[in-house]
């Protein structure tokens, strides 16, 4: 979560500067052609231009229609230079915390397909499914996009562990351990593969546990109460061994889940 908690610092340290009087940057949206023109016909320029409005706008001052305007103005600076690095970045720190995550998402995938060497537009864009929209499953095929344009070996690696996460949460248990599992073919032998395939091996005893519980309800009218229930009951000759010591455990609902480093204690 370590990328995760520098995105977070970099929106407070960019959504915190102050910056000039927003009443006329931020007050219209001219119409594309009409800025095309004004920059006597250089797209590029005229991307250049609106991304200054946007950056001397102070968000201290800022109400929902001016972030409307700005919102709009950075979807222009992306249709004319989607690559433009200020766009994406301003729009990755501001906009989806100013309820307006489309744009935003426009400006960031605009550009993870126009950077190929920039591994943060795509990171960008699965955080916002990941926190705004509550797509797991979705985030973190974004993410595994962001580690195969990462420079650096460690911070795809690092991307790769955080998409095994989220898959995780995202999808039933048999589908993300195949994810993982596909995910732990794509690295090197080496100490990440095996940590890969713990958790796609965490995944396939979940899967087990689950059917138990199902098998569990259908013998007994009730879900388990405990997870022993299911070995006591025999539906499982063995609580299955997790490789991270942190074992299983049942939801409020009676439905087996992966224990965290948070609630390992509770079980």
């Amino acid at each position: 979560m370590v990328l995760a908690a520098v995105y977070v610092l970099s929106v407070q340290n960019l959504g915190g500067r102050k910056r000039a009087d927003v009443t006329s940057e931020m007050a219209v949206a001219l119409p594309r052609l009409v800025q095309v023109a004004m920059a006597a016909g250089d797209r590029y320029l005229a991307a250049n231009l609106a991304g200054f409005r946007v950056l001397v706008a102070s968000t201290e001052l800022m109400r929902e229609e001016n972030y409307a305007v700005q919102a709009r103005l950075q979807e222009d600076i992306s249709w004319f230079n989607p690559a433009h690095e200020d766009n994406y970045y301003i729009a990755a720190a501001i906009l989806p915390w100013a309820n307006q995550l489309k744009s935003a998402q426009y400006v960031l995938k605009r550009a993870a397909e126009a950077r190929s060497q920039d591994w943060q537009p795509a990171f960008y864009y699965a955080f916002n499914i990941y926190h705004f929209e509550r797509n797991p499953a979705l985030a973190a095929e974004w993410l595994i996009r962001a580690s195969e344009q990462a420079e650096d070996r460690m911070q795809g690696m690092y991307l790769q562990e955080l998409a095994a996460k989220w898959y995780e949460i995202g999808y039933q248990p048999r589908v993300a351990a195949g994810v993982v599992e596909a995910l732990a073919e794509q690295v090197q032998e080496g100490a990440f593969r095996r940590y890969l395939r713990h958790r796609a091996a965490r995944l396939r005893s979940l899967e087990v546990l689950r059917e138990a519980a199902n098998a569990f309800e259908q013998q007994f009218g009730r879900r388990p109460l405990r997870i022993e229930e299911l070995k006591e009951r025999g539906l499982i000759t063995e609580l299955p061994i997790d490789p991270f010591g942190l074992g299983f455990g049942l939801d409020e609902a009676g439905v087996p889940v992966l224990l965290m480093p948070h609630n390992a204690k509770q079980k």
